[in-house]
């Protein structure tokens, strides 16, 4: 568009204060419509075409298809300034999110032999959600975790269930050969990935 608008949106660019999170880099901005020259750049930066009040013709769309070039055509500064945020945002890995399902107190401990392996058990009670062996847990003694895993066995009375629900007792191992201690806690969860998103703030 004309100079006061790059100017502008030059200007936003400069407040990106987030390189450690996404690295942005303008590696090319000028005036009038997009270009061949403009896809070279893009093609060989890996990059994304904005453009603000500009046009890009039948050939340059086709062209960029071909090499798997965006365009983004903007009129209003702020729609491109939150098209470039989501492009950011793309380029984020997921992050895993823990969701607790329920929780657990031992309330007793024994073992029992299988082989010639003694095996811990610990004797649960549910107080929160409920208990999915096929999810996962962890071993909370002190606030600390000290395990992270699945379930070998989950037992209500002497029967293997998959799920245990709150109010009710069970007897738990892991798949680690880990003694418990009364009072330890036993929390079943679930990890989903999250796509996360930059703490840029342009100021609107």
């Amino acid at each position: 568009d004309v100079d006061g608008s790059v100017e502008a949106i030059l200007n936003i660019l400069d407040s990106y204060d987030c390189e450690d999170e996404c690295k942005l880099d303008i590696v090319y901005f000028g005036m009038g419509d997009i270009s061949e020259n403009d896809i070279s750049l893009a093609e060989a930066f890996n990059g994304v075409i904005f453009g603000f009040s500009v046009k890009a013709n039948e050939s340059i769309k086709k062209l960029a298809d071909k090499k798997r070039i965006k365009i983004k055509l903007h009129n209003i500064i702020y729609k491109l300034i939150e098209d470039l945020k989501d492009e950011l945002n793309s380029r984020l890995p997921p992050t895993l999110v823990e969701t607790t399902v329920g929780e657990a107190s031992v309330l007793d401990t024994f073992s029992v032999t299988v082989g010639k392996n003694k095996i811990p058990v610990a004797g649960c009670r549910v107080h929160k959600g409920l208990l999915d062996r096929k999810m996962k847990f962890k071993l909370i003694r002190n606030r600390d975790v000290i395990w992270k895993g699945c379930l070998s066995s989950l037992k209500h009375h002497k029967d293997d269930v998959q799920v245990i629900k709150t109010g009710m007792d069970c007897g738990l191992s892991l798949d680690k050969n880990l003694e418990f201690s009364i009072g330890d806690e036993i929390i079943c969860y679930e990890e989903k990935e999250v796509q996360q998103t930059t703490s840029w703030d342009p100021g609107f």
